[in-house]
């Protein structure tokens, strides 16, 4: 039974030890890009960092001060959420005939002339190239 307490140990430490090498002192981008805005390397350091932990949220990178110039909450958009009842649509069982309907008719909407006929019962409409499908 000690053994297998002094293994679980051993691998604790073994763990601690792989993560005391894997936390390395990362290079600041002001070395890297010596020229560029320091605002702007300050936000690509907390969007980029290694443990996400450390990652800036998109709320937070929106607040930060390299965006501070382009807020402005007159300009944002408000509404309210859209009703649910908008979706009803979603809720119906269409069956493959009623979705080649529905897609034929979208079709329609791109070529009035072939709308009035259809609106019209036309039995065959009058396309430029007809359909193979007629000649059977």
């Amino acid at each position: 039974m000690d053994s297998d307490s002094n293994s679980d140990t051993d691998t604790d430490s073994e763990k601690d030890d792989e993560n005391k090498e894997r936390k390395k002192q990362p290079v600041p981008f002001s070395h890297k890009f010596s020229k560029a805005d320091p605002l702007a390397l300050r936000l690509l350091e907390r969007l980029l960092a290694f443990d996400p932990k450390d990652r800036a949220f998109a709320e937070d990178a929106l607040s930060d001060p390299y965006f501070s110039g382009l807020s402005n909450s007159e300009r944002e958009p408000s509404t309210q959420p859209i009703s649910k009842l908008e979706f009803d649509f979603e809720r119906k069982k269409l069956t493959n005939d009623d979705v080649r309907e529905l897609i034929y008719r979208e079709i329609l909407e791109y070529h009035p002339q072939m709308l009035e006929e259809y609106k019209h019962g036309g039995d065959q409409l009058s396309f430029m190239y007809p359909s193979i499908c007629y000649s059977y």
